[in-house]
């Protein structure tokens, strides 16, 4: 314990900010797994047990599986399935109301990406900032000591100088994984909604065409009832 406060020590002002990016960084990465568990993102199946039960017999039971969950592919697939049952309403209107509710929920899941992105972006800066002020400090050192030069001097003065490299870069690293893996997640879950919304309205035009259909064959039916 006492080393860990000494390298800190030796850091300076800019590994106490590093230090602060850090535990932010692992914060955010707790919180967004476990939003992505809660609303159940981390499980492909779930996506997968929608979509494939997604058609007109099923039209009902899909729209209570939708209300039940709180998965981003769900929400979009309910607010679609409300949607195609509204009368009145045409595909345009459709397809601006599934878009809203999808924008709404990719909002959410982005939360914190930003954040996460930037301390990828600047921890290494930093690191590199106070490696530089470290080797001013250390040169320095090394014209005040004047004619008694000792190369020992210099040598740790450069070695307290790239603590902050390393440490700017073990935050970095890290961070930076952590953000294409949650980018990942989030653009898989864009791309079920998309493939979703478009198969829940194909369905309510379906629904739409069928409906008519039987609408104009009773009407026929009832024509020639009452020719004879």
């Amino acid at each position: 314990m006492a080393e860990i406060l000494d390298l800190f020590e030796r850091g300076g002002v800019v590994m106490g900010i590093i230090f602060c990016l850090s535990i932010y960084m692992t914060a955010v990465i707790i919180f967004k797994i476990y939003q992505f568990w809660r609303m159940q993102t981390l499980n492909p199946l779930f996506v997968e047990h929608l979509e494939n039960n997604l058609d007109r017999a099923a039209l009902k039971a899909s729209l209570a599986n939708a209300n039940l969950s709180q998965n981003p592919v769900a929400k979009v697939m309910l607010s679609a399935l409300r949607v195609i049952e509204k009368p009145r309403v045409t595909e345009d209107m459709a397809k601006e109301e599934i878009s809203r509710v999808g924008s709404a929920e990719l909002r959410y899941l982005e939360g914190h990406m930003r954040g996460l992105e930037l301390v990828a972006n600047i921890s290494p800066l930093l690191g590199l900032l106070g490696t530089v002020i470290g080797m001013v400090d250390a040169f320095s050192a090394l014209e005040q000591a004047g004619a008694r030069i000792n190369p020992s001097l210099l040598a740790g003065g450069i070695w307290t100088a790239l603590l902050t490299t390393v440490a700017g870069l073990s935050v970095a690293i890290p961070a930076l994984a952590a953000h294409y893996a949650f980018d990942g997640k989030i653009e898989k879950v864009r791309a079920s909604m998309k493939d979703v919304s478009i198969r829940v309205l194909s369905l309510g035009q379906q629904s739409n065409n069928n409906g008519g259909n039987h609408q104009r064959m009773k009407s026929n039916n009832q024509k020639a009832v009452v020719r004879r």
